[in-house]
């Protein structure tokens, strides 16, 4: 009688694990649709749970390969993010020690005495206002503040023209109508 019971309690629970098995197309459906939902973990779980029941199936072979792809790209990519992180970061440093080395030259000038200014006449003889023996230096190129930036575009602003259709001549038929749609 025990054995009887035994057996069909082991009976059900093979056929209740038989029904509940989930085929290969359903890791695999269950895999895709994470990853297009662009939850890469889950799909990779989702076809690694399958590929350990169905190692031979196309479908998630398929996935896996692809899935193996994008994680080897992504890599790339954060490499990459992180190779121009520190291009920027040493360019900032380069401008911070620039921006210091002028403040430097500021606080130098500051400190030397004046020289004596000079009349208007002398000024007018040098086209650059500049001692004669001096030479003309460039100005430093650095980055646009987001304040010189709006400066630009507004004087830019005023030069714009708005550029109006006009047809030349009469119109040929008066009485078609142009439809603004």
């Amino acid at each position: 009688m025990q054995l009887r019971i035994l057996v069909s309690l082991s009976l059900l629970l093979l056929v209740r694990q038989a029904v509940c098995a989930q085929p290969a197309d359903e890791f695999f459906h269950s895999g895709a649709q994470s990853y297009l939902s662009n939850n890469v973990a889950k799909a990779r779980e989702e076809v690694d749970n399958g590929l350990k029941l169905y190692p031979d199936d196309l479908k998630l072979k398929k996935l896996d390969e692809l899935l193996k792809q994008q994680s080897q790209s992504q890599s790339k990519d954060d490499q990459q993010k992180q190779d121009q992180e520190k291009k920027d970061q040493q360019q900032q440093a380069k401008q911070d020690q620039k921006g210091e080395k002028q403040s430097q030259e500021q606080k130098d000038k500051q400190q030397k005495p004046e020289q004596p200014a000079k009349s208007s006449s002398e000024k007018k003889d040098n086209k650059d206002g500049q001692e004669p023996g001096e030479p003309s230096q460039p100005m430093p190129a650095h980055a646009m503040t987001p304040q010189e930036a709006k400066q630009l575009l507004d004087a830019q602003k005023g030069d714009e023209q708005v550029l109006q259709f006009r047809p030349q001549g009469e119109p040929k038929n008066r009485a078609r109508t142009l439809r603004d749609w």
